[in-house]
């Protein structure tokens, strides 16, 4: 079972990158394919909320300038009650055989490094490690999405039906499921100021529910 932040409609949306933001570094998700839809889940609620989160973080350059007039205007980034009411947390079950590519090991960095050279070195990468996974280059993680999306076997079929990878902002499993992989909302439930996990990942990245 896995969870998933999400607009309360239309349920389990599946990611869908434009050409455009597909050609920038530093916007669109880490794991989207062109051409092709991602669902992003967790494997606890709190992954979830900390990837959905994470843009309500107060950037170091405000903080400096609120500190500039002094320590008690410093203050913890705020998410309005709106972005609540405007959400669901799903439970949602994938079913289906393929596996996911645990992008986190070493082993497959090994592997990617030889089966993807002329990619990375593309990207000025000699081996690929966990700092290019969980790096800020959109274009690198993307590249080595669709490399997996489209590995199939001799008879056409997909090889993967996804992506297990770790959160950049915490030690929290999450899953990037490819749309050739069948999956189903077990429950859809109001994000309530008390959720399960929503305070906890509140509290580490600083910010103030509302």
């Amino acid at each position: 079972m896995l969870y998933r932040v999400e607009f309360l409609y239309p349920p389990l949306r599946f990611s869908m990158i434009s050409p455009l933001i597909a050609a920038k570094p530093d916007e669109g998700n880490r794991f989207d394919v062109l051409g092709a839809g991602v669902l992003y889940a967790a494997t606890e609620p709190e992954g979830s909320y900390a990837e959905t989160l994470a843009s309500f973080r107060p950037k170091a350059s405000l903080l400096a300038k609120m500190d500039a007039h002094g320590p008690n205007q410093v203050s913890s980034g705020t998410v309005p009650a709106e972005w609540r009411r405007k959400r669901m947390i799903t439970q949602l079950q994938p079913f289906g055989a393929l596996p996911f590519l645990d992008i986190e090991a070493a082993a497959i960095h090994t592997h990617l490094t030889s089966a993807m050279a002329d990619v990375l070195a593309a990207f000025n990468v000699n081996n690929l490690d966990v700092a290019q996974i969980r790096g800020p280059n959109r274009l690198l993680t993307r590249a080595l999405a669709t490399w997996v999306y489209s590995q199939a076997d001799d008879d056409g079929m997909p090889l993967y039906g996804g992506i297990r990878y770790v959160s950049r902002l915490g030690d929290y499993e999450c899953w990037a499921l490819f749309d050739n992989a069948p999956l189903a909302a077990t429950t859809r439930s109001p994000i309530s100021r008390n959720a399960k996990g929503l305070q906890e990942v509140a509290d580490v990245l600083g910010l103030t529910i509302l």
